[in-house]
């Protein structure tokens, strides 16, 4: 049976978080300096020595999750201890400064830290949230994207031909529909999505032309239900006369079909895009934060 990260070993490392926690933050208040707290006393340098080493341990991570054939642990371990453990990182490096922040190479190491692990609760939460997303959206089209894109293909073509029956005008509003469909075209459209959009409510713009051409409406030879989509079908086949009514509505069904699917594939890229982007920010900021994190070591050191 599968089990989440976070309950890894019944929540094994979040107990130990919570101790780590927990012994920190009572030495802390049992702790009576001369002085106020700050990383210069005993204690201030006890927490930097844990929380640095706890730094050093979580950027390991990335390096562990590439040694596919390491014993040290399940990679499933590593990574609920990565996030139990990174959290209580942000404990115990605000007991290590004691609340002295100031504008210095000291705090930036202590901010890039905080985005850090922002960015790695971000991480938890797409983990936790997208992935039945994922599967629900994915629902009667199996477990491969590929399957609604190559819908999304047989859509385009059974469109185009029947627009090559309605005449060029027909056909070129389904080319310049089916052009103005990209799909993953960059970043911001998977993260925002919209795609649907872009194919634009190619009914309206029927109906639209239909209305410019102040054509009188004639009645069909089919009777057709004329609420709702249903008065479309009207419009177009008054408009393309030498359509069927009933050809008329299959390609409008189909345009319908396509944008429906068209938006499932779009959620499929967004939620996709959603679980990996963060990651170039969590690494970005973890590489500033061992940069900053040696300089803030080295000034200690060197010039304290």
């Amino acid at each position: 049976m599968h089990v989440s990260f976070l309950a890894y070993r019944r929540f094994e490392y979040l107990k130990y978080s919570l101790a780590l926690i927990g012994l920190s933050v009572i030495t802390y208040a049992l702790h009576d300096p001369s002085v106020p707290p700050n990383g210069g006393t005993w204690l201030g340098y006890t927490l930097g020595t844990v929380g640095a080493a706890l730094i050093f341990w979580l950027l390991w991570f990335g390096v562990r999750k590439r040694q596919y054939h390491s014993h040290l642990g399940q990679l499933t371990g590593w990574l609920s201890a990565h996030v139990y453990l990174g959290f209580a990182l942000l404990v115990i490096a605000t007991l290590h400064c004691g609340f002295q922040f100031d504008w210095n190479v000291h705090t930036l190491s202590y901010v890039l830290m905080v985005l850090v692990i922002i960015s790695g609760m971000y991480g938890v939460f797409t983990y936790a949230y997208y992935p039945a997303r994922l599967t629900q959206n994915r629902a009667d089209m199996g477990i491969r994207p590929m399957t609604m894109l190559r819908e999304v293909a047989d859509l385009d073509r059974r469109c185009l031909k029947i627009a090559d029956q309605m005449g060029d005008k027909v056909h070129q509003m389904i080319l310049r529909s089916i052009e103005r469909t990209k799909l993953g075209a960059s970043l911001w459209r998977n993260v925002l999505g919209g795609v649907g959009t872009i194919l634009g409510d190619l009914t309206d713009e029927l109906k639209s032309d239909v209305g410019r051409s102040q054509l009188p409406l004639r009645p069909l030879a089919t009777p057709i239900m004329q609420q709702g989509g249903e008065m479309t079908v009207m419009y177009v086949a008054n408009q393309f006369a030498s359509a069927g009514a009933d050809q008329v509505k299959e390609l409008l069904d189909l345009i319908n079909a396509k944008k429906a699917l068209v938006t499932r594939v779009q959620d499929d890229l967004r939620y996709h895009t959603l679980m990996s982007v963060w990651r170039y920010f969590h690494v970005a900021l973890s590489i500033a934060l061992l940069a900053a994190l040696i300089a803030h070591v080295v000034s200690v050191f060197f010039y304290w």
